[in-house]
């Protein structure tokens, strides 16, 4: 039983191993390796808590307006709408459960490793947002490469046939969780999904980024 259980947990070793590895390999092998920003586009920013990643973009422009479906009445106090939206999408458990990695219940661990369908798009308001050099980098991207940025991300909202999908409360105050489309695994996680979404514009980034550091390694602390 021993000699058993010593070769379970060195194969569990092996397989954790060879996925830190694979994800290091992921996020510095480029998707999109000769894209360029261009000097003159729409500001986005890629933002992380140091667990989760996404895309701040602006409520409305000529592009693309997210007001029909991100609405002030969704919140408690509307006075908290904001100029831009941070969007994430990710395991419903986890979201809920784990702003930081110290939160992390095992069921929520074992679900999102295995894999499930019950996911979420995290909504967060931001007010005229900065760039910081950790959490939030700055990105450049033309009006095309916007738009189907946008396109991808809205079609992960889980809508009904009024164009709306109602939220649940989020963190706090200036956040909410909305029903979302997608499968969560150990393979496609929150992190993937940023990657992916970027990909899909033709913007460079990781081929394979489970982590955030993998997100935030191809976007510079300034666009200067």
């Amino acid at each position: 039983m021993l000699i058993w259980l010593k070769r379970g947990v060195q194969a569990l070793l092996a397989v954790i191993a060879l996925y830190l590895l694979a994800a290091l390999a992921g996020s510095l092998l480029p998707a999109n390796q000769h894209w360029q920003s261009p000097a003159d586009g729409i500001e986005l920013f890629i933002e992380t808590n140091g667990l989760h990643s996404g895309i701040v973009m602006p409520i409305w422009n000529e592009v693309h307006d997210w007001t029909p479906l991100v609405r002030p009445e969704h919140l408690a106090d509307p006075s908290y709408y904001g100029s831009h939206i941070l969007v994430g999408w990710g395991h419903a458990g986890v979201y809920r459960n784990t702003r930081e990695w110290s939160d992390l219940h095992a069921r929520d661990a074992i679900s999102a490793v295995f894999g499930s369908d019950d996911v979420l798009v995290h909504v967060h308001h931001l007010k005229y947002p900065q760039a910081y050099p950790y959490y939030r980098r700055p990105l450049k991207v033309s009006a095309a490469g916007y738009r189907k940025i946008a396109t991808a991300i809205e079609a992960r909202f889980d809508l009904d046939n009024h164009y709306r999908s109602q939220p649940s409360p989020g963190y706090g105050e200036d956040d909410l969780f909305y029903e979302a489309h997608g499968y969560y695994s150990a393979l496609y996680s929150c992190n993937n999904w940023t990657s992916d979404i970027l990909q899909q514009a033709g913007i460079r980034t990781g081929r394979w980024t489970p982590f955030q550091g993998g997100v935030m390694r191809w976007f510079p602390e300034s666009l200067e």
